[in-house]
């Protein structure tokens, strides 16, 4: 049976509360065209989490009639008017939610039983803003990643090895699963909407969470098991992702830091034009507002975690 579809104005920015009894934990999955992955990703997740947890999946624009075979009785779909994105759709997830914990999973991963408790336990510590678990590789489970950082100023990825049994800081969560306190992400405005349809928005808001104080931590006790894909069900487009990546450089980093990155990404046929998209956006009001509320700037935050570039 399906489950029961609410249709959602698009949600741009803030975080509003749902007006609905509190619930244990929420969990927020975004789906486009993921097919049977997300009954899969549903079904893990309900047989894992407490029976007063919810489960949220934003439905963003979908034509393949995947979340028809969401069991009803345990999850509720939203649908927005409009493709929203990623960054977007997960804010809009957040407002819905009830949760004091919200986690935000995609729509194609494994997780085990007992997973939630340690994430819980480590939220509930003074200063952690967001946890996030050890991310295997579907197709080969021995292929781990325990979050990640900038490898050089093209702002290219890279992941970082295990550091211990114990839980401790790293300087970006993969946003493939990722577990926040609601009052941390609702301090800092949540992810940034105007990251277009997909890429960075995790490490935008893991830097985001550090500079405003908050920490990130890695709980290498819980594995979740990610589905990497060569090929996406929909478009990915390069000029949005290159968007996506000047719009991080020029909200949170210093002029010559700005300098940098844009030296290394003149080559990129795309870049006019996703610089164009940057100029259209509000970019340099976030950046604004970002140094006003932050308590750290990119320089502390890159010597705590040995970024030298």
């Amino acid at each position: 049976m399906m489950a029961p579809v609410r249709t959602a104005k698009r949600w741009e920015s803030g975080m509003t509360s749902s007006g609905r009894q509190p619930v244990g934990e929420s969990v927020v999955v975004v789906s486009h065209n993921e097919g049977a992955n997300l009954l899969r990703t549903v079904r893990g997740l309900a047989s894992a989490l407490p029976s007063d947890a919810e489960i949220i999946v934003i439905d963003d624009s979908s034509t393949d009639g995947s979340v028809e075979a969401l069991p009803g009785d345990r999850v509720r779909v939203i649908r927005p008017e409009s493709r929203l994105g990623i960054a977007a759709a997960r804010n809009l997830g957040a407002a819905e939610s009830r949760g004091e914990v919200i986690i935000f999973s995609d729509a194609h991963v494994d997780v085990t039983p007992g997973f939630l408790d340690p994430l819980r336990e480590i939220l509930a510590r003074p200063g952690v803003g967001a946890v996030g678990p050890v991310v295997s590789n579907r197709d080969d489970p021995t292929v781990k990643g325990f979050g990640f950082r900038w490898r050089d100023a093209a702002l290219n990825i890279e992941w970082l090895g295990k550091q211990g049994s114990a839980p401790h800081p790293v300087p970006m969560l993969v946003g493939c699963f990722l577990a926040v306190r609601r009052d941390a992400f609702e301090a800092v405005g949540g992810f940034d909407a105007e990251m277009i349809v997909y890429g960075h928005e995790d490490a935008e808001l893991s830097m985001r969470l550090w500079t405003s104080g908050y920490e990130c931590l890695l709980a290498p006790e819980v594995d979740v098991v990610h589905l990497f894909r060569t090929r996406h069900p929909y478009e990915v487009d390069w000029t949005a992702t290159l968007h996506n990546l000047l719009r991080v450089a020029v909200v949170h980093f210093e002029a010559e830091r700005c300098r940098r990155v844009l030296a290394c990404l003149t080559s990129q046929d795309a870049l006019p034009s996703a610089f164009a998209r940057l100029l259209d956006g509000d970019a340099w009001e976030r950046r604004r507002r970002n140094r006003s509320a932050r308590k750290h700037d990119d320089d502390w935050y890159f010597r705590k975690f040995n970024m030298h570039w």
